[in-house]
């Protein structure tokens, strides 16, 4: 087995990076889904004016804050992803003596993941108790 040059171990230092990117991008575009969703559900509610749907309106704020925090959480990983593209540049470039910060800027990235999707998690779980009211009230008819 050949070794590699010091830019083909550069480059496949950087694919974790960039493979998380990816999937941080892909988690972004499900929040914005979700999101966009939600406010379509608030127009739709503030068109009908009902007093008893201030629940329901105050469910949907906190799934929206839910999902804002999750789409800072997930462009904050993207931010740490990129960082840690540089800093493996970096520490290349200085013969490996930094190894561990671009290790730990991965590692922070991907806690941004985890918080985004705990986020996701309890907006899904609201998403889900709206879903059940709505049924009860139509059963209800």
């Amino acid at each position: 087995m050949t070794a590699l040059s010091p830019a083909q171990a550069i480059i496949t230092a950087m694919i974790t990076p960039a493979l998380l990117i990816l999937a941080s991008g892909s988690l972004i575009a499900t929040v914005l889904v979700r999101l966009a969703r939600i406010v379509d559900r608030l127009r739709k509610l503030a068109e009908t004016n009902e007093p008893a749907r201030g629940a329901e309106v105050d469910r949907h704020e906190r799934r929206a804050l839910l999902a804002e925090r999750a789409l800072a959480f997930f462009f904050s990983a993207i931010t740490c992803f990129v960082l840690a593209g540089f800093a493996i540049v970096l520490d290349r470039a200085a013969g490996d003596r930094f190894w561990l910060v671009p290790v730990l800027i991965t590692s922070i990235g991907m806690a941004l993941i985890v918080a985004g999707c705990a986020a996701m998690l309890a907006e899904t779980r609201l998403a889900v108790g709206q879903i059940r009211a709505e049924v009860a009230r139509l059963r209800a008819l």
